[in-house]
C-alpha cells in the first residue's frame, strides 16, 4: 500500500474513532453491524477500511440520533421514562459528559410529583415502548417494567 493511501486510511480510522466516542451513543442502543463503539470502529476502519468508512458514514445519522436520545434520557428529558429502572447506575455520566446545566447524575430530582396521564398519553406511552422494544432499544423485561410505570400513572 503507497504512504499517501496508508496515511487516509489512518486519518480516516482515527476520526471515525473520535466522531463515534463524541457522539455519547452506547453501542447496545444500536442493531446491526455498526454496532460498536469507538474502539471498534478504529480497528475496523484500519483493517476494513473499504467497507467501514462507508458503513459509518451511512450508519452516522442513526449514531448520531442514538447519542441525542441517550442524552435526553440522562438529563430527564422526554426520553426519560423510557430508561429501565436503575439507570444510569450510580456515577454515571463520566464526569464532563454532559454539558452544563444537566442535572448532575443525569435524573431529574426525586422529590417531583408525577402527574397522572390521560388515557391517550399512556397509549402513546405504550405504543412508543414497543417500538423502542421492536428495534431492540429495550428487552422484554424493561418493556414489561416500563409499561408497568406508565400504566401506574394513569389518572
Amino acid at each position: 500500500m503507497n504512504p499517501i493511501m496508508s496515511l487516509v486510511v489512518l486519518a480516516s480510522a482515527i476520526w471515525m474513532a473520535v466522531d463515534a466516542s463524541q457522539l455519547g451513543y452506547d453501542k447496545r442502543d444500536i442493531r446491526g453491524l455498526a454496532a460498536m463503539g469507538p474502539v471498534g470502529w478504529f480497528f475496523a476502519g484500519l483493517l476494513l477500511w473499504i467497507v467501514a468508512f462507508p458503513l459509518y458514514l451511512v450508519k452516522r445519522g442513526e449514531l448520531k440520533a442514538a447519542g441525542e436520545f441517550r442524552r435526553q434520557a440522562l438529563a430527564g428529558g422526554p426520553a426519560a421514562g423510557f430508561l429501565p429502572q436503575g439507570y444510569p447506575p450510580q456515577g454515571y455520566p463520566p464526569q464532563g459528559f454532559l454539558p452544563q446545566g444537566y442535572p448532575p447524575q443525569g435524573y431529574p430530582p426525586a422529590n417531583q410529583p408525577t402527574t397522572p396521564l390521560s388515557a391517550d398519553e399512556v397509549a402513546d406511552r405504550i405504543v412508543k415502548l414497543g417500538e423502542m422494544r421492536d428495534t431492540g432499544l429495550l428487552t422484554e423485561i424493561e418493556f414489561q417494567q416500563q409499561k408497568a410505570l406508565v400504566l401506574a400513572r394513569m389518572g
